[in-house]
């Protein structure tokens, strides 16, 4: 018998579990998936709601703003976590800090709906077959999780520090996965990641935006399915 691999996700800003419902199923049946909604206004706060929930010895995948939260309980608990799984989350300092505080300002005027509107206008291919699909998904998850939520995880992301340099600490597995098309975070920064932690990996979708696990659900599952077996995190018999 395949011995079990515990996978924890964690959602994009304004997601929930849907954001990862349609590549779940088609994970080996030895990977065991739960998601943690990590909301807090730091991401010191984030990594403690994850590290309460998962089960002492996982691997972590985050998208975007879960990404982030990720990469962060990676890094401070490197003795729990086995992989690292990124998808379109730049380690970098938030390039502008004034436009992070201001989208925190108006969801704090009642402005959430506007706000999901607009950025789901940038979160998805819309060219791709999936695009808009994909864009209505996000609006109606932020509708969702509510204003507070979204508040404070936008405080978190207004805050968030450069953690380049700390990349060469990652010594479990780590696979960059992005969209080619990808608006928020551009490839570029998932090749440099991969570059820049040890046992890196990156793969890229043509033909894809922000949210991979929403626009090619398929190809995705694939992709970690394939870098899991290779890496030893989900061995088969």
């Amino acid at each position: 018998m395949a011995a079990m691999t515990n996978l924890v996700m964690i959602p994009a800003f304004g997601c929930d579990e849907r954001l990862y419902a349609e590549i779940a199923p088609l994970l080996p049946s030895n990977v065991l998936s739960s998601t943690v909604i990590a909301d807090g206004a730091d991401f010191v706060t984030c990594v403690e709601q994850v590290l309460a929930q998962a089960p002492e010895h996982f691997v972590v995948l985050g998208t975007s703003f879960g990404g982030r939260v990720a990469l962060e309980t990676t890094l401070a608990a490197p003795e729990r976590v086995r992989g690292l799984i990124v998808i379109g989350s730049s380690p970098g300092a938030v390039a502008d800090q004034r436009a992070g505080l201001r989208r925190s300002e108006r969801l704090r005027a009642g402005e959430a709906e506007q706000v999901a509107t607009e950025m789901g206008d940038m979160i998805a291919h819309m060219d791709g077959p999936n695009g808009p699909a994909a864009r209505q998904a996000f609006i109606d998850m932020c509708a969702t999780l509510g204003p507070e939520a979204l508040t404070r995880q936008s405080d978190a992301l207004a805050h968030r520090v450069d953690r380049w340099p700390r990349l060469a600490e990652i010594t479990c597995p780590a696979l960059m996965l992005w969209g080619v098309h990808d608006k928020f975070s551009p490839a570029t920064e998932g090749l440099r990641m991969s570059a820049a932690i040890p046992r890196g990996r990156y793969v890229e979708l043509a033909d894809c935006g922000h949210f991979p696990t929403l626009e090619y659900p398929d190809e995705t599952a694939a992709a970690i399915d394939h870098w899991m077996e290779d890496v030893g995190l989900s061995p088969r018999l």
